[in-house]
Order: C-alpha cells, then sequence, then structure tokens
C-alpha cells in the first residue's frame, strides 16, 4: 500500500521535512514544526532516583516515510518549467485527425456514386472504402498517441517536482469525441494551483488551433457539399 502524500521527515536530515509526492521523495522542503513542550508537573520533595538512558541502535532511514506520519497539507508552489516538449506533442496529434479529411478521395467517391450501375463503379467504390478505411485508422493512431504524449507529459512534470500533476488517464477522454480537452484543461487548472509559472500556454495555443480545425473543416464541409449538387445538377441535366 502507498503512503499518501504530504510531508514527513527529510531522510537526510531530522530537522527539516521533505514532501512525499506518492511515489518519490519530491525537492521540495521545508523547515520542521515546532512542538509545544506539555506543562512540566510539580516535583516531589523527595529525590528520584537516576537512570541511565538505554541505548538504541540507530536506524537506517526507509525509501519511504512512514505511512503513521500526518501530512500537514499541500507543499507551496514551486518554481519549475512546465512547458515540455511531450505536451506540445499531444497538441500536434490532436490536430492530425482534422488533417485526415484531405487525405480522402471525395472526388472519386462522387465519380463512382455517379456510374454506379457500371462495374467499374463498383471496383471504383470498394478502392474508395479501403482508403478511407485507411485514413480512419489513421486517424484513430493519432488519438493513441496523443494518449501516450500526455502520459510522457505527466511523468516529466513529476520528475521535474510537481506535486501531484494532473492524471494521464484523463487523456482517454479523446476516445469518445473530446479531444484533449479533459487533459489540458485540468492540467492548466493543477498547474496554476502548484507551480508559480502555471500552464497557461499550451492551453491557449491548443483552444487556438482547435478553432482554427473546426473552421476550416467546416468551410470545407461547405465547398464539399456545393460541389456534390453541382456535380449532380450536371449530371442529370
Amino acid at each position: 500500500m502507498s503512503v499518501v502524500a504530504g510531508w514527513y521527515p527529510d531522510p537526510s536530515g531530522a530537522s527539516r521535512e521533505r514532501w512525499w509526492d506518492g511515489a518519490q521523495w519530491t525537492a521540495y522542503e521545508r523547515d520542521a514544526p515546532v512542538a509545544l513542550a506539555p506543562a512540566a508537573p510539580s516535583a516531589p520533595s523527595y529525590a528520584a532516583p537516576a537512570y541511565a538512558a538505554p541505548a538504541y541502535a540507530a536506524q537506517p532511514y526507509a525509501a519511504a516515510p512512514s505511512a503513521a506520519y500526518a501530512a500537514t497539507g499541500m507543499p507551496s508552489k514551486v518554481q519549475v518549467d512546465t512547458n515540455t516538449v511531450w505536451i506540445w506533442l499531444t497538441i500536434v496529434a490532436t490536430v492530425l485527425p482534422f488533417a485526415t479529411l484531405f487525405l480522402i478521395d471525395w472526388n472519386g467517391y462522387l465519380d463512382a456514386m455517379l456510374r454506379i450501375e457500371s462495374r467499374g463503379a463498383v471496383a471504383d467504390m470498394e478502392q474508395w472504402q479501403l482508403r478511407t478505411l485507411g485514413v480512419s485508422l489513421l486517424s484513430w493512431a493519432a488519438m493513441g498517441a496523443g494518449i501516450v504524449f500526455s502520459w510522457l507529459d505527466w511523468r516529466e512534470l513529476r520528475r521535474r517536482g510537481v506535486p501531484a500533476p494532473f492524471h494521464w488517464a484523463w487523456s482517454f477522454f479523446s476516445l469518445l469525441g473530446g479531444g484533449a480537452a479533459v487533459y489540458m484543461i485540468g492540467r492548466a487548472v493543477v498547474l496554476r494551483r502548484r507551480t508559480v509559472s502555471g500552464g497557461w500556454p499550451p492551453l491557449w495555443v491548443w483552444i487556438a488551433v482547435t478553432v482554427v480545425g473546426y473552421g476550416v473543416a467546416i468551410a470545407w464541409s461547405v465547398a464539399l457539399v456545393g460541389q456534390v449538387f453541382s456535380r449532380l445538377a450536371g449530371a442529370y441535366a
């Protein structure tokens, strides 16, 4: 059972405390809180016998803190660079599905539909469907790469000392059609609370490229519909 994140006695010095993030020691430390000494009872009138203090062998510090030691709260904001290369690759992976729209041969599809009664049109339609399947697999591969990049980004943030960054598993929402929205927004909010620099630049860049991507996709769809009607009107004129 893993020990919860919190402040624990520093293994390298008993006079300080170090932040344990739930899996490993981080670089954040502070002075140990001073415990208030209880009021001493009044001494008896007779002399108390003296006892020798028992000798105990020094014990090595454990790799993890004891679970019996209570955490005293979250650490203060840390000064680290939160813009990892993996978060930028995550953004690139979310843009690739928009680019797959231009890899589909829509003109070939229209030609096959207009010649649907001919034997050659059936073969052309089968080839078009196979190419479309390949493009769809490429889009799914891009989403899978985005999830992997999110995990690498989360791991790098922990390595740099960010306490408990937003978990990468939230990026699986991209498989439900939500893109990287959940991970990007959650990442920025958590980094704002736990780091000095925050994590806003990747979020704004992702929002910008997503808006542009949807705008291009909508404009392209409108142009495609107009082309379809034009081809149909010319075929049946």
